[in-house]
């Protein structure tokens, strides 16, 4: 379960980003506003900037539960990062699929566990500002043949 402190961090990192310095700043990202460095990580340019977005698949206890562990994805503007996607229950692979909504590309994130008995792998969209928190309820979006290059896990 999160802290308070670490919802309080993520609400502010969400709405006014985070700078760090030369070091890896999504390593003092993800130390700093989730107290962990218990993490799988990724990169990928999903909304074609030229620029790759960190997705970060957190491994730490605090952040995994029965249905999975919590995916974020992070986009960096005038050297800040912004939370783009922040999604509980969700499990591996980690997959950027070959479907793009508003200019960013789906992600697909396997869905088992958690009282889920038949695992399926979900689309999860971007709506202009964020992509869904949660795989298991609308708007993400069950897929039948999930296409795209996984990521993370496999």
């Amino acid at each position: 379960m999160m802290s308070a402190a670490a919802i309080a961090l993520m609400i502010f990192a969400t709405t006014t980003g985070y700078a760090a310095g030369k070091e890896d700043a999504v390593a003092a990202f993800v130390q700093q506003t989730l107290g962990t460095s218990s993490y799988m990580r990724a990169d990928a340019d999903l909304n074609g900037d030229g620029r790759s977005e960190a997705l970060l698949y957190v491994t730490d206890k605090d952040y995994c539960g029965s249905g999975g562990c919590t995916l974020l994805v992070l986009s960096k503007k005038g050297g800040r990062y912004r939370v783009v996607l922040r999604s509980t229950v969700t499990q591996l692979p980690i997959r950027v699929l070959s479907t793009s909504t508003r200019g960013w590309r789906d992600i697909g994130v396997t869905v088992a566990g958690g009282g889920i008995t038949r695992p399926y792998v979900a689309r999860l969209w971007f709506n202009g500002s964020s992509y869904p928190g949660n795989p298991t309820v609308a708007p993400a979006i069950p897929l039948k043949r999930p296409s795209g290059k996984i990521l993370i896990g496999g």
